[in-house]
C-alpha cells in the first residue's frame, strides 16, 4: 500500500512539472477580428486579456488554456459602431462582460512549433466547441502564441439575420505569455 501511495505522489508531481505556467500579457498581445460589412472588410479588436496558460511544447497533451477578453473593449475605430456592438443584439456586454475560451486538448501534427487546439468558446452565454491551428514562438521572457480562427457570429447569437453583414468572421490571435 505504501508503494502505491508513493507511486501516485510521484506521478502527480511529474505531471505537474511537465507544463509550464504562463500568464497572458495584455500589453504584448492582440486580439483582432475582421468581418465583411457592405462587402467591405471591417476590422476591430478586443483588449483586457486575462487568464492562465499551462504549456510545454514537448508535451502538448498536458496543455491547458483558460483565457478571457473584455467584451466591453470592442474597438472598430468608430464609436457609434462600437456602442452598437455592445448592445443586447450583439455582444450584450452589460450581461456578458467577457468572451472566454477554455481548451479541451492540444495536439501537434508533427511540425515543430505548430499545434491544433480544441476547446470551448463562450460568447454571449453560448458555448461552442471550436478547433484551430496555432504556432508557438519562444520569446526572451515567455512564449508568443499566434493563430487564426474562423467563427460564425450567428452560432453565438451575435447580431441577427443581415443582408449586408457577413455571418462569418476571422479572429487573429497574438497572445504573449510570461512565466
Amino acid at each position: 500500500m505504501r508503494n502505491a501511495f508513493i507511486f501516485i505522489l510521484t506521478a502527480l508531481f511529474s505531471l505537474q512539472g511537465r507544463a509550464q505556467n504562463y500568464v497572458p500579457v495584455a500589453a504584448g498581445s492582440a486580439i483582432k477580428f475582421s468581418i465583411k460589412n457592405f462587402a467591405v472588410n471591417v476590422g476591430g479588436s478586443f483588449t483586457g486579456l486575462k487568464g492562465t496558460i499551462h504549456f510545454n511544447e514537448a508535451d502538448p497533451a498536458s496543455a491547458m488554456f483558460d483565457v478571457t477578453v473584455d467584451a466591453n473593449s470592442v474597438n472598430t475605430g468608430n464609436n457609434g459602431r462600437d456602442n452598437h456592438l455592445k448592445k443586447e443584439e450583439y455582444f450584450y456586454v452589460q450581461k456578458y462582460p467577457a468572451i472566454r475560451f477554455v481548451s479541451k486538448h492540444v495536439i501537434t501534427p508533427g511540425e515543430p512549433g505548430l499545434f491544433t487546439m480544441t476547446g470551448i468558446m463562450m460568447i454571449k452565454g453560448v458555448s461552442k466547441e471550436i478547433s484551430f491551428p496555432f504556432n508557438v514562438t519562444k520569446q526572451q521572457d515567455g512564449l508568443l502564441f499566434t493563430g487564426t480562427v474562423k467563427l460564425n457570429r450567428r452560432d453565438f447569437k451575435v447580431g441577427g439575420s443581415s443582408l449586408i453583414l457577413s455571418d462569418n468572421l476571422t479572429v487573429s490571435l497574438s497572445v504573449f505569455a510570461k512565466k
